[in-house]
Parts: structure tokens; sequence; C-alpha cells
């Protein structure tokens, strides 16, 4: 009697509860619309418009070439980004796929880039074929580097994650190369709505509808990938095939909104999240009910950004609040959904172990970083080539920024070994995790209130950002035990939120928030002797800290059970090495700047090495992390000249092409 009775009950509370928010949701866009139509006429210009339009009248003209075009153009990408994101779920069986997660969007703008640089001026070829060739290599390269693990759902996300920090990195770089042909890509990369006409929705209207449509045909074999490959092959249905093309369609659903409003993230994970949520089973309802919610959720991401941005709405990027809105709700989401088994089993142990002595180790990697310290303070280029040079003045310019980098190497080296050990997730570092951007998100908005211009106001308030975001690590991480799949996808969520944080504080801040963009790509341009003193007292202290400390890091990785029986309170040591780590990346950060990949990319080339041990790893790791920073500023500051790269952005494309290989093993 009570089971039956409270079943429908608690259908009944659900409904009501989701038709409640629904008509709060329809409240807030009504009243949105009204404060963001243009002269702050309201529904009234907006129904005259719709219904007795004049050309003569400036203010509807306006309304009509601007206003509404924008909504519509956010109505239809968002539509676009919620199927895709449902079908790639579906048909990958994995609760996470999106087209941000599986570097669809970044292959897409690589090749929307690519194509204004390499193809005819002339409006021949259509901006959605070099976005779709581009979104197709970025597909082929995931499915590439999972097909080994078989695609693993967490393997899937993590492969995209690194193809996506590759390919943005080219792309910076691209960007910084040509910056006087893709200036408008700048802005557009972020993701932009705004309209000058209604050529963009006739446009896109029909690339997005058609592959929709053929999905939609094809909605009845895919409901059958439902019931396993197996079944599915058993029913006759060429599972192979229907795989291919379905991800054909979404791939080029994709790079069309990608090419007319540039990267938009979290729609694609987020709307199907909620149309299952809201118990929506049946494939083709599930499709529909997805682009409605992305529809939504972009239509209210981009009214806000009209409303702070004032009438002309062209100061924020819509992707970056997308994100803002989407990362907080996929860390509820991985709070109260129970994921597959697959994504939370941990990494799995090294299966064969290798002895190498490690002072033989130590040794070649102390002579591989002299060599590289050698070749960047004496070999550079000018007007003449490559020169050869032993002149003082050039050795005081050089010698801060190339010992910057090299202690900034050290550093996020030991933060990257540290984190992953005590984490036992491969894939953490302090740059994914979201350390870096807390760091760096406190430091800006203390630029902009002009409380951090001394050194240790920066220190102070960087390290309060820092210790922030590593709270919030650590408070959802030990929920579930510090679960790699868990820890990772909440690092991801959160570094997303802080960089559109980040984005709109620079847009809404002034000058000299605006003067920190170089420093946000890891830059050693403006090092001083005092940073490097800073630096290294700093470094010495830390890295001290962290050789002494390696104890409880071998203890904490063999798990909590041994570590202890021997005496060791592990949560406590987790929450000084976390503090440890926090103070390392805040301390980088500051000189010079937010980097990708070193912490990421060292520890396992200490593996790779045969350095297991705690205190082997963090030496070895320290090394080639500092090697590693050594050349990216040196080939930053040379091969290109007289242009010149920030190391960080170097870092990654050198350190992206290495992972690549690494995880394709």
């Amino acid at each position: 009697m009570n089971v039956t009775n409270t079943l429908p009950f608690s259908h009944k509370m659900i409904g009501l509860k989701v038709s409640m928010i629904g008509f709060l949701f329809g409240v807030l866009l009504v009243w949105l619309i009204q404060i963001t139509v243009p002269y702050a006429k309201g529904w009234s210009i907006l129904l005259d418009v719709l219904f007795n339009y004049d050309e003569s009248n400036y203010q509807h003209l306006v309304t009509y070439l601007t206003y509404l075009p924008r909504l519509a153009m956010a109505v239809i990408c968002g539509f676009a980004l919620g199927v895709a994101g449902c079908v790639m779920q579906f048909m990958l069986r994995n609760p996470i796929a999106s087209p941000t997660t599986l570097g669809v969007s970044s292959g897409a703008e690589l090749g929307m880039v690519l194509g204004i640089l390499l193809l005819p001026t002339n409006n021949v070829i259509p901006n959605f074929l070099p976005a779709f060739f581009g979104g197709c290599l970025a597909t082929v390269l995931v499915f590439l580097l999972s097909a080994k693990r078989g695609f693993s759902p967490l393997h899937m996300v993590l492969s995209g994650m690194v193809v996506s920090l590759f390919l943005g990195a080219l792309n910076t770089m691209l960007l910084l190369l040509n910056e006087q042909q893709l200036t408008s890509v700048f802005v557009w990369g972020a993701g932009v709505l705004n309209q000058n006409g209604w050529s963009g929705v006739t446009t896109l209207i029909p690339l997005v509808m058609l592959p929709i449509l053929c999905l939609l045909v094809l909605q009845r074999p895919l409901s059958a990938l439902q019931l396993g490959d197996r079944v599915g092959s058993s029913l006759g249905i060429n599972i192979k095939q229907i795989k291919l093309v379905s991800l054909t369609l979404t791939i080029l659903v994709v790079s069309a909104v990608t090419s007319e409003a540039g990267l938009i993230g979290f729609v694609g994970i987020v709307a199907p999240a909620i149309a299952r949520f809201l118990r929506v089973r049946i494939l083709q309802w599930q499709l529909f009910v997805s682009g409605v919610i992305g529809s939504l959720m972009l239509l209210f991401a981009d009214l806000i950004i009209q409303l702070l941005s004032g009438p002309s709405g062209d100061l924020l990027p819509t992707g970056a609040m997308t994100a803002l809105l989407g990362a907080p709700f996929l860390l509820w989401l991985l709070q109260r959904k129970f994921l597959q088994s697959e994504l939370k089993v941990r990494d799995q142990v090294v299966e064969h172990y290798y002895h190498r002595s490690v002072a033989r180790v130590v040794s070649g990697l102390v002579l591989t970083l002299t060599i590289a310290i050698v070749i960047a303070l004496l070999v550079g280029r000018n007007q003449l080539g490559w020169s050869l040079d032993f002149s003082i003045s050039l050795f005081q310019l050089r010698f801060p920024r190339v010992f910057a980098a090299l202690l900034a190497g050290v550093g996020l080296a030991l933060a990257g070994c540290i984190i992953q050990r005590i984490s036992n997730n491969s894939m953490a570092s302090p740059e994914i995790l979201g350390i870096s951007s807390g760091a760096a998100f406190a430091l800006v908005v203390g630029a902009i209130l002009g409380i951090a211009i001394e050194r240790y106001e920066q220190m102070l308030i960087g390290a309060f950002g820092a210790a922030i975001s590593t709270g919030f690590v650590w408070f959802f991480g030990r929920k579930h035990n510090f679960s790699p799949s868990q820890t990772l996808l909440t690092g991801i969520a959160l570094s997303a939120s802080l960089d559109s944080a980040l984005r709109i504080a620079i847009a809404l801040g002034q000058d000299n928030a605006l003067a920190l963009i170089a420093w946000l790509s890891g830059s050693t341009y403006l090092v001083a002797s005092n940073d490097i003193e800073f630096l290294l007292m700093g470094m010495v202290l830390l890295g001290s800290t962290a050789l002494l400390v390696s104890r409880w890091i071998d203890l904490i990785s063999i798990g909590e059970i041994m570590a202890g029986s021997v005496g060791l309170e592990c949560r406590k040591a987790r929450l000084l090495l976390l503090a440890l780590v926090a103070s390392i990346t805040t301390l980088c950060t500051i000189v010079i700047g937010p980097l990708s990949f070193v912490g990421l990319l060292a520890p396992h080339m200490a593996k790779t090495l045969s350095q297991y041990q705690a205190r082997n790893q963090l030496v070895s790791a320290a090394l080639i992390g500092a090697t590693i920073m050594v050349i990216a500023d040196w080939v930053g500051r040379t091969l290109w000249f007289p242009w010149q790269f920030p190391a960080g952005l170097l870092a990654s494309l050198l350190g992206g092409v290495y992972f690549l290989y690494l995880m394709s093993k």
C-alpha cells in the first residue's frame, strides 16, 4: 500500500517542481526580453516590428536587423548543440560526451582559421566546409587515441580534452602569427551571436536542420543501440555504418554552428542531461527536448550578456556565459548522478616495472637541462640571421627570462607530480583541476579593484584564489573517495567556469586588467631580476618541503588503509599536500602566468624513465619541467624572429604533441 501510494505521489511532485521551474524560467525570459529590446521600449516595439514593420522607422530597422536575428541565432544554435550532444551521448553511451569534451568544437575552429588563411578570399567555398573537416580531424584523433582502451567513456573524454588543449594552442599560435588577417577571430572564437542582418540565420537553418532531419530518420536503428551492439547486429543493423553516418551528421551540425557563432561550450552536455533528468526515454523525444532546452539555455545566457553589456551587447562573449552557467550544473550533476562503472574505476597500476638507476637518469636530465640553458643564453637570432653571442648585455636580457622559465617549469612539474599521486589520477594537473585558473582569476580581480599592486599583495590574493579552487576540488573529491573520473570532471568544470569568469572580468575591467592578457598566455616578457629572487626563494622553500614529505606521497599512493596502518592520517596529509600544490601553483602563476601541459606532462615523462618512487619522480619531473620550459621559451623567442611567442603557449604545443603520442600507446 505504501509503495503504490508513494510512487505516483513522487512522480507528481517531480512534475509539479518541473512545472514551477519552467513557469519561473518563462517569466524570467519574458522579463529579460522586455528590458533588453533596443531603445528600452520592451515588448511593445517588438510586437510592432513583427506585425507592423516600417522600414522608414530607424528603431524598427535596428530591432529587425540586429535584435531579432540575434534571438533567432541563439535559438537555432542552442537547438543544434543540444541535439548534437544528445546524439553523441546516446550513440557512445557516454553521459559526459559533447562537442566540447570530444574536441569537435576546437577542431572546427582550427578548420575555420586554416580556411581563412589558406583558401581563396572569395565566397566560392562555404565557411562551414573547412570547419567540418577540422571537426572530423579532431574526432578521428580522439577515436584513434581511445581505440586501444575500448572507447571507454573516461578515456574518450580525456583524449578529447588533450586534443582540445593542443588544437586550442595551435589556434592561438596561428592567431598571433596572422593577427591582422584574423582580427575578427579573436572575438568570434569565444562564441558571439551578434548579427547585422538575417543572412547568418538563413545560412545556418538548412545546414542545421537537414542533418537533424536525417538523424530523426535514423532514430529507429539508433534506438536499437540501447540494447547493445550485439543485439543490434542480430536485428540486422549495420552498427558501424549507423555510428559513422550519425557521427558525421553530428559533426556537420556542430561545424555549422561553430562557423557562424564560434565556440559555445556546455550546451551540448547540459541539455541532454536535463532531458534525462526529466525522464525522457524515447530517443526522438530526447532529441527534441534536448534541442528545446539547449535553445532556452543559450537564449537565456545571451539575454544576460546583452543585459550586462548594454545596448550594443558586444562586449562579452556568449560562449563564456554558457560555460559560466553550465559548469555549476555539471558539478551538481556529478554529485547526484551515478555515472557508469567505467567512469569510476581507478587508474590501472603499472604492469611492468623496469629498474633504472636514479643517479644515471638524473645525470642525463641535468646534462640535457644544462645544454638547453647554454643554448637559450648564447644562441639567438637578429636581422642578419642566427648568431652565437657572448656579450654581457644580451646575457643580462636573456638570463631573467631563461631562469624564470626554468623555475616555473620546476614548480609546475612538482605540483603536477604531487597532485597526480595523491589523487591516484594520472590526468590531474594544476591547470586541469582549476588551481591555476583560480589563482589567475583572483589576480585579475585584484588588478581590477586595485588591491594587488605589490608582489606580496599579489602573492596573498593569488594564494587565496588557488586555495579556494583547491578546497573546492577537495570538497567534491572526498565525497567520491577521490575517484579519478569524478575529480577530473570536477576540475574541468571548475576550470571552464573560472576561465569564463576571467574573460568576463577582463571584458568589464579597466586598462590594468587588459594589460594582463599577454601574461595569461604564460609569458616571460616582463620578468625582472626581483621576480627571479622572489621565485627562487619560494621554489627553494616549497621544493624542499615537497622532497621532505615525499614519504607521505608514497604512502598515500598505496591506499588509505595501508597508509593508516603505519600511522599516517591521510586526510590531514592530503590537505597539507594540496595546500603545498596551491602555494607552488600560485607562485609560478604570479610570475609567469597560467601554463598548460607542463604539470600534466612532466610526471608522465618521469614515469617513462622508470622513476616510480615519489622522491625520484619529483626530482626527475622537476628537471624535465625545467627543460621543457627553457626550450619552449627559447623556441618562442627565436624560431619566428622578430615574432615572439609566450613560453606557456609553446609548452602547450610541445607537450601536446608528446602527450598525444603517449596516449596512443
